[in-house]
């Protein structure tokens, strides 16, 4: 029918449709208001619905004014009849209302409704028990979204609440086997059988004769926006007091943003499993992997003081006490880094670097290890890479030693391991270096490759770990890759191979070339001749290791157990007397910061000028970049290689 608009009028009609307003008008008691039943567009409204809804108008459409759903309008699901009745708690209004919808046909030509909401009434008897009915009823409302109440007996149901479910799949009241039925069809079929089997008529009438008076089930529902979500159903046998019918009250609501919390909850409670187990397993290894280099030192040390007078024998056990040292300080290292990158304080240094120079010293350190495996140890660096960047070379060279002490570790006798680096083009002087690091090992796993940069995880077979280690290393690598702005990536096969690329962007810097010339053929004897260098260290053996060393290379020692006695000496000592400041960083009456600060202080020229190098336990980048601004002019870290610190005191003296 062709929708009339409501300025439709003829004479008689607007005669009839005059008394007709005025009538309702005149019920004060009630709001009223009228509406098409094809279009829902509202045809009039008396004055106490104006007083509640000042915005409403003729022409409005009803149910974007109202906003109360299908389950509070008499006028839907009218079934054939001509009026219907129902008794709601209203938002709108309030109150619990009773809502009476009658057909009619509004200007003798248009099929509609009028509503009247009313206070509801109830017999004075009852009103205790209604209320509490009706206040039941509400509270429901808000936690569940379906709520319908059952006559399992009569086989009917009348829904009390509806929304947010499917609005189709079932009318508002009916026979209990159809919204059964109904709520079957629209379930995911994973879910479809174990429905029908839970909540038929005949299942739910077994139950409650056996005298359970609950039932519960969660699953998948399609809803109003095509998909499906997860939704439980409760059914609850409630008591009848008026005849011997079976009742009960059957809720269900959207549980979708519960289940999402479980599976979080139960993806982090797997997660942190697996990190308490790793972590458990990782002080297992801990713990044999430091007890090892240590009984090794201890070992050796008692072998060497038995055979004194045999030179060969114990060379050959300080050699392998100076490999267990080396273990030993890798394991506690790796330790420090990553307590330091999981706080976050782990700080990249910059400073200038020489490429080349950097990669000798790691060849030098691993090539002893590929030879007792008879390994090919190659190492490519392209003609394009340039002399010197700035960065933190001690960062690169921990990632590099990583990678390629991995790689020799998981490489078998006779296999071969390499390196090449490259230099990809950048803006400005910003560059990139490439560095492929391949070996033709034992390789990954694919299992393992998913979880290879995880803290304490390391590849195991049947009989158990494959080699001993930490599982730290590569977890530290990516870390410090990432601090650096890089990136890392690889390819494994089991059993042919592993290949990491990392790629960092570093500074590149202009600087003349020079030819690299071993340091075992200088004679740094004769270099040092004659210079003077104040050790501050309030450890003895610390103390006494480095003196022996500095007067092995012919240098003058004097010493100081703390930063008020090197202050004092210093100012007590002739201009120039000192060539060099080795200053501990961390010693009782004064520190070596606050007598560093004292030291470049003092009136006298030679105080601006003497080199002051720490040598610290302090590993952290962080002390480094502070001992620097308050006059420092160099930094080395404990235990530091006699190599290192002879080429370091040659570069000030």
């Amino acid at each position: 029918m062709k929708r009339l608009p409501y300025s439709y009028r003829n004479g008689g009609i607007m005669r009839k449709i005059s008394q007709l307003e005025r009538v309702l008008d005149s019920m004060t008691g009630a709001s009223i208001f009228v509406t098409a039943e094809e279009s829902h567009e509202i045809l009039y409204v008396n004055e106490r619905i104006k007083k509640i809804k000042h915005s409403i108008k003729p022409g409005d459409i009803c149910e974007e004014v109202w906003k109360c759903g299908r389950m509070h309008c008499p006028a839907c699901d009218m079934e054939g009849k001509d009026s219907r009745v129902i008794t709601s708690y209203d938002m709108p209004f309030g109150k619990f209302v009773d809502i009476s919808a009658v057909k009619v046909m509004w200007e003798d030509r248009i099929p509609a409704y009028v509503v009247s909401v009313c206070s509801h009434a109830i017999e004075k008897m009852d009103q205790g028990t209604e209320l509490r009915r009706m206040q039941m009823q509400v509270a429901l409302s808000q936690i569940y979204t379906m709520v319908v109440s059952v006559n399992l007996t009569k086989n009917t149901y009348f829904m009390v609440e509806y929304a947010g479910f499917d609005s189709h799949c079932a009318p508002v009241s009916g026979r209990f086997d159809d919204l059964v039925a109904a709520g079957a069809e629209s379930m995911h079929p994973d879910y479809r059988e174990a429905f029908r089997e839970n909540f038929s008529r005949e299942s739910l009438l077994r139950m409650y004769a056996s005298g359970e008076k609950f039932r519960y089930m969660e699953h998948r529902q399609m809803g109003d926006d095509g998909r499906y979500h997860w939704t439980d159903t409760h059914v609850i046998r409630v008591d009848n007091p008026y005849n011997d019918d079976t009742m009960q009250i059957s809720l269900s609501r959207n549980i979708d943003e519960r289940k999402t919390m479980e599976e979080q909850m139960k993806t982090a409670l797997k997660a942190a499993e697996r990190a308490n187990q790793a972590k458990t397993d990782f002080i297992s290894r801990m713990s044999h992997d430091i007890r090892t280099p240590i009984n090794a030192i201890m070992g050796m040390s008692n072998i060497a003081e038995t055979n004194l007078k045999n030179p060969e024998k114990v060379r050959e056990c300080l050699k392998k006490m100076g490999l267990s040292t080396r273990f030993l300080l890798s394991k506690i290292n790796d330790i420090l880094d990553m307590s330091k990158i999981e706080s976050g304080k782990l700080v990249i240094g910059e400073k200038k670097f020489h490429f080349r120079e950097l990669i000798q010293e790691l060849t030098a350190m691993l090539v002893l290890q590929a030879e007792e495996k008879k390994q090919q140890l190659k190492v490519s660096v392209d003609a394009a890479v340039a002399e010197a960047y700035l960065g933190d070379d001690l960062r690169l060279k921990q990632i590099l030693l990583n990678l390629l002490s991995n790689a020799v570790l998981y490489t078998g006798e006779g296999g071969e391991v390499s390196l090449k680096a490259e230099q990809l083009q950048g803006q400005g002087q910003e560059t990139v270096l490439r560095i492929t690091i391949k070996d033709n090992g034992v390789g990954m796993s694919e299992e393992f490759q998913k979880v290879l940069f995880e803290p304490f995880e390391q590849e195991s077979s049947t009989e158990g770990r494959i080699f001993e280690g930490s599982g730290l290393g590569l977890s530290i690598t990516r870390s410090l890759v990432k601090l650096m702005g890089g990136t890392i990536s690889f390819k494994s096969r089991k059993k042919q191979g592993t290949t990491f690329v990392v790629e960092l962007p570093f500074q590149t810097l202009d600087t003349d070339k020079k030819e690299n010339i071993p340091e075992e053929e200088y004679d740094f004897s004769e270099v040092f001749q004659g210079q003077r260098v104040l050790v501050v260290e309030d450890n003895e053996i610390n103390l006494e290791i480095v003196q022996t060393f500095l007067e092995d290379w012919n240098l003058e020692v004097d010493a100081a157990e703390n930063g008020l006695i090197a202050l004092e000496k210093f100012r007590n000592s002739q201009p120039g007397w000192y060539h060099l400041i080795l200053m501990d960083i961390r010693m009782p009456v004064m520190d070596g910061l606050t007598a560093t600060r004292e030291i470049r202080a003092l009136n006298r020229t030679d105080a601006k000028t003497v080199p002051i190098m720490a040598l610290t336990a302090n590993a952290s980048p962080g002390d480094s970049q502070h001992a620097k601004k308050i006059g420092m002019d160099e930094y080395l870290t404990k235990p530091v290689e006699m190599q290192l610190l002879h080429r370091k005191i040659k570069e000030f003296i």
